[in-house]
């Protein structure tokens, strides 16, 4: 029986039995969950405990800016509360924001306006959900998922999570190559993980390469997941504030989802607000019913702020990049000068990793 504030315990139902049986676990575990813990939260959590106990310390720990986010965001989302916009919202998210995200996509692609059609944006509770929602909706148990290593290690434990079978390949020189893809891929092999900008290293994909990893993905009958996170920290070409996403090259929107966040770009990362653009309005309802049985909908404010985020001036993306990118040159020129260091890769040419 269930006792209300201890653990279960098996009980015999005949009257000849007068005591209880031992202590079992109040939550049987599936299978599923025997994978590690982030070590990243664990590091963190133990350095807000010490900075609770009046330590000082330098927050190496977790992905994440360490400016504020803008104010007039911030003036949103008051703003939009002030106004009502405080109850349910849609589950893809509300139409402001998947069109300014449609918007911006197609813009960053190179494809046009208006050529990115709004109901292939899926809003989600941070860029985590949008992978997550994702994996749980195009993965079946035993398909393979190639992955980038080093990466983002969340990817790879919701491949696991969703019952496929994650496909770890090394980088060449920080980069995932068309050639190491072609060589990885199997009969069930059916989505090819992209992170660039990489975290960690900060290497970036050439549109060149880009284009071959394309010709692979259209021989294998590949579904390419873009993770696309740190695309507008990007510090390789002056001409150029975005990174060469694999969505540039011609026919890849029809076999590609893109995966990103507010939380990098501009310093949301506690609002919790990401996205998912998908290759048609059909795959954008498959998507949100998926994303639906998670959390149902993101805040409708934090919405209303994201919006703001996109559509007023983007001073304050290029103010943050250029603090990234000197951050950058005097940590690397700072490893240049010892002996026996080298980066995989190179320069990072975006994110803030090093």
């Amino acid at each position: 029986r269930v006792g209300a504030r201890g653990p279960l315990r098996a009980a015999c139902a005949s009257p000849h039995c007068s005591t209880v049986s031992a202590e079992i676990p109040a939550m049987r575990f599936a299978a599923r969950l025997a994978i590690p813990g982030s070590g990243i939260r664990e590091v963190m959590t133990r350095a807000q405990a010490l900075r609770a106990a009046g330590k000082e310390v330098i927050n190496w720990h977790i992905g994440r800016p360490d400016f504020d986010t803008p104010a007039h965001i911030k003036a949103s989302a008051s703003a939009a509360m002030a106004a009502g916009h405080v109850h349910y919202a849609p589950t893809p998210g509300i139409p402001a924001l998947r069109e300014a995200i449609a918007e911006q996509s197609a813009r960053e692609w190179g494809l046009g306006s208006g050529s990115v059609a709004p109901e292939r944006v899926v809003v989600c509770n941070g860029g985590m959900e949008a992978v997550f929602a994702t994996m749980l909706s195009v993965i079946d148990h035993g398909d393979e998922v190639i992955v980038p290593t080093p990466n983002w290690p969340n990817i790879r434990w919701a491949v696991q999570l969703v019952g496929g079978t994650p496909v770890e390949v090394p980088l060449d020189q920080g980069i995932l190559t068309a050639e190491a893809i072609d060589n990885a891929t199997t009969s069930r092999t059916k989505a090819v993980v992209l992170s660039s900008p990489n975290n960690p290293l900060g290497t970036c994909s050439s549109a060149s390469e880009l284009r071959r990893i394309a010709d692979v993905a259209i021989k294998r009958d590949l579904l390419v997941l873009s993770d696309e996170t740190y695309s507008r920290l990007y510090f390789g070409s002056a001409e150029d504030e975005v990174a060469p996403s694999i969505l540039s090259v011609p026919g890849m929107a029809d076999r590609s989802v893109a995966f990103g966040t507010f939380s990098k770009t501009y310093a949301m990362d506690g609002w919790r607000l990401g996205w998912a653009v998908v290759p048609s309005a059909s795959d954008g309802v498959q998507l949100a019913k998926a994303r639906y049985y998670i959390s149902a909908c993101s805040p409708t404010f934090t919405q209303h702020a994201a919006v703001t985020a996109l559509t007023d001036s983007q001073d304050c993306v290029r103010e943050m990049v250029a603090a990234y990118r000197a951050r950058r040159d005097a940590i690397v020129d700072g490893l240049s000068n010892i002996e026996g260091v080298t980066l995989p890769g190179g320069r990072p040419e975006g994110a803030f990793y090093v």
